[in-house]
């Protein structure tokens, strides 16, 4: 991390707040929100990564809040975004069924974030509300339903 930014909150308007830690927590920056709730944010070397209700999935820089990548990653809203930080994949979950996993890397001519898709999972007949890597690789996750009383993993062959 570079220490620009350590935490970003959210709320049900969309409002993101990105802070810095520390004896007194210092507001970096306010990302507007759009009137769609944000229930999942990741922060990833000076990037947000926000999933909103609407099923976007937003990127920005942290210290500005300027946004860099806009994804319809979902048909419904996000519950669950998880990062796996060593390489830099995120994982997006939503009710309507689907995980996706998407790589992310800076671009060294304009150093903006770049978005890859790498994986899409589908858990019929869930509607899923949980989701997260497994390990620090991002090899694998595991993901959980409403009506489901069993934790589902998925990995890589």
């Amino acid at each position: 991390q570079d220490c620009v930014a350590d935490v970003v909150t959210a709320d049900n308007s969309g409002l993101l707040c990105v802070w810095r830690s520390g004896p007194k927590f210092k507001l970096v920056t306010q990302i507007p929100g759009f009137g769609v709730p944000c229930p999942s944010v990741q922060l990833w070397h000076g990037t947000v990564a926000a999933g909103y209700g609407d099923g976007q999935v937003r990127l920005y820089e942290a210290s500005t809040g300027t946004l860099h990548v806009q994804i319809s990653a979902h048909a419904r809203a996000i519950c669950a975004l998880d990062l796996a930080p060593e390489v830099g994949k995120l994982l997006s979950a939503a009710e309507d069924t689907f995980v996706h996993i998407w790589k992310l890397s800076r671009s060294p001519e304009s150093g903006h974030t770049e978005v890859e898709h790498c994986h899409g999972e589908c858990v019929p007949d869930t509607q899923v509300c949980g989701a997260r890597f497994c390990d620090p690789s991002g090899s694998s996750f595991a993901v959980t339903g409403y009506d489901l009383a069993e934790i589902l993993r998925f990995s890589s062959v």
